[in-house]
């Protein structure tokens, strides 16, 4: 809502100068030769408006006529000023998402926003502030808050260092805050992706389409002679560009490469590295956005599980053998055991023992073709499929109590797990190898690689060196406090409750986290990095403005004109104006 609701009526302030004028410009009568003054009423020259300049003379009557005509001005504008009984509570949903720093720092959407925020809050008063960060989930900047100036203060820790930003669930969140009754101001760097719908909202974007070149993926994994490396990098712009890509393994460049992409195009590269390589750095050349500009990919980890074999038949325990050794995630040693393979009713001792036990079979087995039905949620069927197999199991076979189906071939249960109260998992396999196809396909040693996978996700540590920003980092602590140490050095102490906690990562970069008693302290290094081609992409970055606060009746009753007191102050001073003239009998 504008203060003057007419400014065309500022066309009549050109009356001001023009009053001036008339005092600026004055003539004089020619001389004139008299024998006597003596019988003269007034002798005094009288002066009035003419051509001729003069030195300036300002009676009262200047400044009143002056101050009618400024006040009959302004009155013609119908200025408005803010019923402070309408002022409502302001809420700003900040876009939280790293595009929000494209450009120079100076001109970036983030800096435009802040100046646009002040600007807001000096030309409209407010009941109280209160700001919301829009990230992968929406949060609290700050409470309530009564002044600006302590907005103001709490912006500078809005850090713009999230992968993307849910601004829909943040404009939920202050609407439910405000109880649809707070004026809510959206500041991010993109148009909205439908029509704002009438109500208490103003979207304001600050965003320029820039040339970006950024990495959209990245990984490390490992292969039996090192390690290889995967990184796709993109233009995420309106127009072709070009870049430089450099690896780094330590200090060492071990490749470099230019890049000439055309619009939303990528390039992958993948780049063998033998073992013991350190950790890698990839750096793009400084462009419109810095976040996306570097990836730190440390060694994967190559974790491995102590298995146990105590199986009397030789044919299946050779299979089992040559299968454990090729997922090569089988430990040298098997002591302690943290996986009993066997086919014992009795479950393996020790607190770290999981237990895989096959069950007898006659030597006559059911040969089952299907249809076979998969608990696709377990973590034993990841990419699990079994059309075409035989499997040979007991025809008679049936679900020990206290286990859940995990494959059956129509009712008859193949493999069934349950966890005991002290959280090891306990598996029953039927499994007839004389008499199946199921270790001739990939399905055999894909299954007993998720196995072996899932147990080394119960460890304690680390489940991956390299993270994405925005993801879950999960840890599985030593001990019952956790100390997280930042990029920037800086520690936490993080409480460990239960077997796994979420570690709280909020930029990208090369992280510590270490727990467990200082005899047999486990200290181990991540990466976390940013990969959001979304948010690196910025084609449809847009200046502009979207929404309002309210419809015009709404506006109408929020803002009292102020005319009538003008003017009225505009007569006293004409009422003035007439007095100074009779006082000065009629002369100005």
């Amino acid at each position: 809502m504008p203060f003057f609701t007419y400014p065309l009526a500022w066309i009549a302030a050109i009356a001001l100068p023009a009053l001036a004028a008339i005092y600026f410009l004055r003539h004089r009568y020619r001389k004139q030769s008299v024998s006597s003054l003596l019988l003269w009423q007034m002798h005094r020259e009288s002066r009035e408006g003419g051509r001729r300049v003069e030195k300036p003379q300002f009676p009262l009557v200047f400044f009143l006529e002056l101050l009618v005509l400024a006040l009959l001005v302004l009155a013609a504008t119908g200025p408005r000023w803010q019923v402070p009984s309408t002022t409502r509570p302001l809420i700003v949903v900040l876009d939280d998402s790293q595009s929000m720093l494209a450009g120079p720092e100076d001109s970036s959407p983030r800096a435009l926003a802040m100046a646009h925020l002040d600007e807001v809050t000096q030309e409209r008063r407010f009941r109280s502030f209160q700001l919301i960060i829009a990230g992968p989930t929406p949060g609290l900047l700050s409470d309530r808050l009564g002044k600006p100036e302590l907005m103001m203060e709490k912006l500078e820790d809005w850090s713009c260092r999230a992968p993307e930003a849910n601004l829909e669930a943040a404009i939920r969140m202050a609407r439910a805050l405000g109880h649809n009754n707070a004026d809510i101001l959206v500041l991010t760097d993109a148009p909205p992706d439908r029509e704002i719908p009438a109500g208490r909202l103003r979207w304001n974007a600050f965003g320029k389409p820039r040339l970006n070149f950024g990495f959209i993926n990245a990984a490390r994994s490992p292969h039996a002679d090192g390690d290889r490396a995967m990184l796709e990098i993109a233009n995420l712009s309106a127009q072709p560009g070009t870049n430089t890509v450099k690896v780094f393994a330590g200090t060492n460049l071990i490749h470099e490469a230019p890049l000439n992409l055309g619009t939303n195009a990528a390039r992958k590269l993948t780049i063998p590295l033998p073992a013991g390589t350190p950790a890698l750095r990839a750096e793009l050349a400084q462009d419109a956005l810095l976040g996306d500009n570097r990836i730190d990919l440390l060694p994967p980890l190559r974790r491995t599980v102590r298995v146990q074999l105590s199986i009397t038949n030789s044919a299946l325990s050779s299979l089992l053998t040559d299968t454990l050794s090729a997922t090569g995630m089988r430990a040298a040693t098997n002591q302690p055991p943290e996986l009993v393979i066997h086919q014992s009713d009795n479950v393996p001792a020790g607190k770290e023992a999981w237990s895989l036990r096959l069950m007898p079979v006659p030597e006559k087995p059911e040969r089952y073709t299907g249809p076979f039905v998969i608990d696709m949620a377990h973590p034993l069927t990841r990419g699990l499929s079994l059309p075409g197999i035989v499997w040979g199991a007991h025809p008679g076979a049936t679900n020990t109590p206290g286990f859940l189906p995990v494959i059956t071939a129509g009712n008859i249960p193949l493999l069934t797990h349950r966890t005991l109260k002290d959280g090891r998992e306990q598996l029953n396999l039927t499994f007839a190898p004389e008499h199946s196809t199921m270790h001739d396909t990939p399905q055999w040693p894909a299954l007993i690689w998720n196995l072996l996978q899932w147990r080394t996700r119960a460890q304690n540590g680390l489940t991956a060196a390299n993270h994405r920003l925005g993801l879950d980092v999960p840890y599985r602590p030593a001990g019952t406090n956790t100390i997280l140490t930042l990029p920037t050095d800086t520690q936490g102490e993080l409480a460990s409750f239960g077997d796994e906690i979420r570690l709280p990562i909020t930029g990208p970069g090369v992280h510590w986290v270490e727990s467990g008693p200082a005899t047999n302290r486990l200290k181990e290094s991540f990466a976390v990095n940013f990969l959001a081609g979304a948010e690196s992409s910025l084609v449809h970055a847009e200046t502009g403005e979207w929404g309002r606060w309210g419809t015009d009746s709404e506006i109408r009753f929020e803002y009292a004109t102020i005319m009538p007191y003008l003017v009225f102050l505009g007569l006293m001073l004409m009422a003035g104006h007439l007095y100074a003239i009779h006082k000065q009998g009629g002369r100005i």
